[in-house]
């Protein structure tokens, strides 16, 4: 399977696709597939890292080692975790105790100093006897050193005689390591989990932004609240030893659902509200765009407008008031004018007249319709002519004529007879009987109406 089929499959599932795309561990397939099933259906992977050759996921519930060589093997090391050394080195690697081995976790994007490796866990002191090899070097110790063994033990049998300053030193410095269960801060007010800690014994307090903001927290900052502790609380730890992180964000914010995730924020209640005086709250809480609309007709205001929207009053918002979000996401305010009601109705829109359709041109007369007279006329001069005089016979023929010029207007002449006068050479007609006709030359010289064939 190629790199980029095992980031889809990391991706595309919900217990590793926060992971899978802010790190730049590419896990072989084995491994990928291996972690998979060993995740819980509700276990979130935090970071991943390189853990010599295999691999390592924190997880909201441990840790998980991943490992395809010699063979394939997996192991779950729950919480919380024994820090043997915070980040240090090129890589900022973190030294995690497994076992009794120490493993070195290196090469995570979204832990790159082992922050959320220190949350998960607890940093054993130098002198716990949890740290592998101190056994060996104490006993190589006191091989080299005979003359200095001597003298601890010449110590130790006269403070035992003499119960007077040194025991009490000796009390004094064992109370001051001893260990303790850590107390659950989660929850309470920065300012009071810090004075309680140092009223502890804690030899260093802290506090850290809990979101991704990273912004600068003072331990007695008042307003903030403390989401997340190193070590987590109810393990046993050396307070006299040990540094005590707490981190925390602003009481108007939620906590992150895991440390240095997005920020996390109650939405204000807006409506009633001034849209300048909405839109500073939500640019206070780091909502810096908003999108604004119409109450009534839906239309987007904050765009390319030059309106004043300063005076206007909120209507509507989404995200609902009480709602938890994100800093990434975008609210939408809906908005009415100056004195206008958020229920008042949207008024309605007038209508456009339609077009009045173009009248349509009158049909201009053919040239048959107007010849039809004149042709009538060359018929009855034709008919005088045939009679007897020359000056009717004139008279049909100039009347023949005038029915021809009528019929070629058109070339669509109705009710001409063959043999009549016609003009000019070539115009169409149709005969009383239906049938087409067409101006000829005669053999004499006068056109006439003929047969059309074609």
């Amino acid at each position: 399977m190629s790199e980029t089929a095992v980031l889809r499959l990391l991706k595309n599932d919900h217990r590793t696709a926060r992971a899978a795309a802010g790190e730049s561990i590419s896990f072989p397939d084995d491994c990928a597939k291996a972690l998979l099933g060993e995740l819980m259906s509700d276990e979130v992977v935090k970071a991943l890292y390189h853990d010599g050759w295999g691999y390592a996921a924190l997880t909201t519930c441990g840790l998980v080692l991943v490992r395809s060589l010699p063979t394939l093997k997996v192991a779950r090391i729950p919480a919380p975790l024994l820090i043997l050394r915070h980040a240090y080195g090129v890589f900022g690697s973190v030294d995690v105790l497994v076992d009794g081995k120490p493993h070195k976790l290196h090469g995570s994007k979204l832990d790159p100093k082992g922050e959320l490796l220190g949350t998960a866990g607890q940093l054993l002191p130098p002198g716990s006897p949890l740290r592998p090899g101190r056994g060996r070097r104490l006993s190589t110790w006191v091989r080299r050193h005979p003359v200095s063994v001597a003298a601890a033990a010449a110590v130790v049998a006269l403070a035992g005689l003499n119960p007077g300053s040194g025991g009490e030193k000796a009390v004094a410095q064992d109370r001051t390591y001893r260990t303790a269960d850590v107390p659950d801060f989660e929850g309470t007010f920065l300012a009071s989990a810090v004075a309680k800690a140092r009223l502890d014994g804690w030899r260093k307090v802290s506090a850290a932004d809990a979101s991704s903001a990273h912004r600068p927290v003072k331990p007695t900052a008042p307003g903030w609240r403390v989401c997340f502790q190193s070590p987590s609380a109810n393990v046993p730890a050396w307070p006299s030893l040990s540094p005590l992180t707490l981190y925390a964000v602003p009481e108007r914010e939620a906590c992150p659902a895991w440390l240095h995730d997005s920020r996390r924020i109650l939405m204000p209640g807006l409506v009633g509200e001034r849209f300048d005086a909405a839109s500073r709250t939500l640019v206070d809480l780091g909502l810096d765009d908003v999108d604004a609309f119409h109450a009534h007709t839906g239309e987007r205001l904050n765009e390319g407008g030059s309106r004043d929207l300063d005076d206007w009053q909120v209507c509507r918002q989404h995200p609902e008031s009480g709602s938890e979000v994100s800093t990434t996401t975008r609210p939408d305010l809906w908005l009415s004018g100056p004195g206008i009601s958020c229920t008042e109705p949207s008024p309605s829109p007038v209508p456009k007249p339609k077009p009045k359709p173009k009248p349509k041109p009158r049909p201009q007369p053919s040239y048959g319709t107007s010849g039809g007279g004149s042709g009538g006329g060359g018929t009855g001069g034709g008919s005088s002519s045939r009679t007897g005089s020359g000056s009717g016979g004139s008279s049909g023929t100039s009347g023949g004529t005038g029915g021809s010029n009528g019929g070629s207007a058109t070339g669509g002449r109705v009710g001409v007879q063959f043999g009549q006068y016609c003009a000019p050479v070539g115009a169409t007609a149709t005969t009383g009987d239906g049938r087409p006709a067409k101006c000829f030359m005669g053999r004499d010289g006068q056109a006439r109406w003929g047969y059309n064939s074609g």
